[in-house]
């Protein structure tokens, strides 16, 4: 998105630094970009400079990638986190995306993939299309964001219950069919909450993150507590007061970034 300035690569390969580096610039030729090879580098980076942006290999030469995605989220605002590593597929299956990552990328998607997440971060075009399940109990904000989402092409199904949203999901294989992003509000009326819907998405349905990636927006500024959302299942998070711009960035990364994962699963 345009504030990101500032982007950290971290790798062991020089090589794949380089690519990586040369990837970023071709996309947004005025950020900064800090590079370190292995996970104490990138810490002296985090505390002396503000990050905007993350993107780290999994296995370094002195520890695991996502422990530099953790210290991020312990150090810094939020911020996207991706983690690029040979074992996707086995993570998403066991449910193990970590909450500090944004998400996960096969190393055999190789450089269009990785171009792919970055551009969709950085530079994302307005052509995508896709049909969102928005939950959002005032009217008021709820018909600003339809035509906000409309004005993008993004058709959606608007409920004002958790309850409404789970007798529109009826199961697995009808909700990843029929919705491409789920977009919640985290506090709603009658002390119902995202949370409960992420939980019943995530562990009841058994739907994961690629599958069905759900965003929220919450006006919490405890990390901890945006930690736990992100922790439970949730993709990614709109802090309040919502920009309109970021939250249309986010929700069309999210269906992007579905798409290209399904299609490369079926391919």
């Amino acid at each position: 998105m345009s504030e990101i300035a500032n982007i950290l690569i971290v790798d062991n390969s020089k090589l794949a630094r380089a690519l990586t580096k040369k990837t970023v610039q071709k996309i947004k030729p005025d950020s900064e970009i800090f590079l370190a090879d292995n996970v104490a580098q990138a810490k002296e980076i985090i505390t002396d400079n503000s990050i905007d942006m993350l993107i780290t290999s999994l296995l370094l030469s002195d520890g695991d990638g996502v422990e530099i995605c953790k210290f991020v989220r312990a150090n810094q605002h939020y911020i996207p986190v991706l983690v690029i590593s040979g074992d996707v597929d086995n993570r998403v299956q066991q449910r193990h995306m970590d909450a500090d990552v944004t998400d996960y990328l096969d190393k055999s998607k190789g450089q269009s993939g990785l171009e792919f997440f970055i551009k969709g971060i950085l530079a994302p075009e307005e052509n995508v299309k896709g049909h969102v399940l928005y939950i959002e109990d005032s009217r008021v904000v709820a018909h600003a964001t339809k035509k906000n989402l409309a004005n993008h092409e993004l058709s959606c199904d608007h409920v004002l219950s958790i309850t409404d949203a789970i007798e529109l999901l009826e199961n697995k294989e009808h909700a990843i069919t029929k919705y491409d992003v789920i977009l919640s509000d985290y506090y709603l009326k009658d002390n119902e909450t995202a949370q409960w819907l992420i939980e019943y998405v995530r562990e009841i349905l058994q739907i994961n993150k690629i599958e069905l990636p759900m965003v929220v927006m919450t006006g919490d500024e405890n990390e901890k507590n945006q930690k736990k959302i992100l922790k439970s299942g949730a993709n990614d998070l709109v802090l309040k007061p919502v920009d309109n711009e970021i939250l249309i960035k986010k929700v069309q990364f999210q269906i992007r970034f579905k798409q290209f994962q399904m299609n490369s699963a079926r391919s």
